[in-house]
């Protein structure tokens, strides 16, 4: 049986969402220079996760870097290009970050009680964000 997990958390955005996740350290961006629209495709020279796909994923990652531009590719990637991820959560969103999930109603959080999110979330885990109750449950992959 697969080990569960149940965190608490800080809403930035409404909405209940799950999916594998995609785990990062560092920071990144929703810049099309950043996260291109067309394919989700991480493409930030020496970024761990460079050369990922954050489509359909569970986005879990440190905050957020660059511009404001990056509100309006995170629209795009959600609405036009269908390559957005389906929930989003932060050590600590900025502004930009929190603007695009806000906008697009894509559930998201920050604020992990106890730690930060890498402690208790990795690559592959299945990862259910309920932004509303506060609540992340992460079954740990076998």
């Amino acid at each position: 049986m697969s080990e569960k997990v149940t965190l608490n958390c800080h809403k930035i955005s409404s909405g209940v969402a799950e999916g594998e996740a995609l785990v990062t350290d560092r920071p990144l961006s929703f810049y099309a220079g950043a996260i291109s629209n067309e394919e989700g495709l991480i493409r930030i020279d020496g970024h761990p996760l460079a050369g990922e796909t954050i489509g359909g994923k569970v986005l879990v990652y440190d905050t957020d870097i660059f511009t404001t531009g990056a509100t309006l590719s995170f629209y795009s990637k959600k609405t036009v290009f269908d390559t957005a991820p389906v929930a989003v959560i932060c050590r600590q969103f900025h502004n930009i970050g929190a603007g695009a999930v806000i906008y697009t109603n894509t559930p998201a959080v920050d604020k992990i009680e106890g730690g930060v999110p890498w402690d208790f979330i990795s690559t592959g885990d299945w990862v259910k964000v309920d932004a509303d109750n506060g609540i992340v449950e992460v079954t740990k992959r076998s």
